[in-house]
């Protein structure tokens, strides 16, 4: 997390002497003598870029340990609806003005198709792409929770974003690869059941943003606008196939709630699925024909994309985390996806704050 430094603070406290306020507390900004409030300094985006650029903010006061900066009132990072921090960078991250983009769609993932796709990695000396995940800021991936640790080789240590066959360094990909120095694990999340599964991993520096990598938008509401989604992957070609090196996605359509109960209705009699299917958690998805997600596209994402509209520009909103499934590629198979709508407050107080 983005933290004042030891020397800075220090600085900040002797360069000024500053009446203590409490938080929320109304103040000047003494360099701009605009109008502000007095708040925690992860929440200002302005004493952030301060500090960044090794300058100074304003310390308005302590609420116990933590500063309080006196903070631009347009520029707080707070807010009180849940998801208008996200859809705010959504259209930082894809002004058109700033990203021209055109995406060739075929059956086979092409090279920038899906710039937002992730792999997660395991191991200290080989790495073992396990899982997959989504990239939605410089510094974070969205994935599962069950994704953070492996059994057999322990937790997640590695990130790869901008690649499209794992194993070939001759594809058109420009693949970055960046270590995790910090997992968030939703906090209702249990290695025994299949709900709230959901997580974030930090990279230990900035991802680069350009034509192969580029971060995906957080779905806010609810209700999806469209019935067909796309589900994108490394994992195994059938349940007892192999793994692709190369990415694979399959156009799923989302199964009703009460069918999707009704198939899982065995499931819920064990410690995994307690309650059945939850709708507010859980997006179910499937295909007649047998497309499916298989073991290795675990956090994964389930998303869709978006034309050109106003001033935003191509790309995509992610909307689900691939979760479980019973088998894969089966007919008329269904799997179980986390809805990501249902944890934007969570992600929001987690990411922007710490995206330095």
């Amino acid at each position: 997390m983005a933290v004042i430094s030891g020397v800075l603070l220090v600085a900040a406290l002797l360069s000024r002497e500053t009446a203590a306020l409490i938080e929320n507390q109304a103040c000047k900004v003494p360099a701009t003598g605009e109008n502000g409030q007095c708040i925690q300094f992860q929440n200002c985006q302005y004493a952030r870029d301060l500090v960044r650029l090794k300058k100074n903010p304003e310390i308005c006061g302590f609420k116990r340990n933590t500063p309080l900066v006196c903070c631009p009132v347009k520029q707080k990072l707070t807010e009180s609806k849940p998801g208008a921090l996200s859809q705010k960078k959504c259209g930082e991250y894809f002004n058109q003005r700033v990203l021209p983009q055109s995406i060739d769609f075929g059956t086979k993932s092409k090279s920038r198709e899906f710039p937002h796709m992730a792999a997660v990695g395991y191991g200290q000396t080989k790495n073992l792409w396990l899982c997959g995940g989504t990239l939605i800021s410089h510094r974070f991936v969205l994935s599962a929770a069950h994704c953070a640790y492996s059994a057999d080789f322990g937790p997640a240590t590695l990130i790869r974003v901008g690649d499209l066959d794992l194993k070939n360094t001759t594809e058109d990909a420009d693949p970055q690869d960046f270590k995790i120095t910090k997992i968030h694990v939703h906090p209702k999340y249990k290695l025994s059941s299949h709900y709230h599964d959901i997580a974030l991993f930090k990279t230990e520096k900035h991802v680069y943003f350009g034509f192969y990598v580029k971060p995906a938008c957080l779905q806010v509401p609810k209700n999806l606008p469209i019935n067909t989604l796309v589900a994108t992957g490394w994992g195994k070609m059938g349940f007892l196939g192999e793994a692709s090196s190369h990415l694979l996605k399959a156009d799923l359509t989302i199964v009703n709630h009460g069918t999707c109960a009704k198939r899982y209705a065995n499931v819920a009699q064990t410690r995994k699925l307690t309650k059945g299917i939850l709708d507010e958690f859980q997006i179910c998805a499937g295909d007649a024909q047998g497309k499916d997600t298989c073991p290795g596209d675990s956090g994964g994402p389930l998303h869709y994309a978006l034309k050109r509209k106003n001033n935003l520009a191509f790309h995509f909103v992610v909307a689900g985390i691939t979760s479980f499934g019973k088998g894969c590629g089966g007919e008329n198979s269904v799997g179980v996806y986390t809805r990501v709508s249902a944890y934007v407050r969570w992600i929001e107080n987690i990411v922007w704050k710490e995206d330095d």
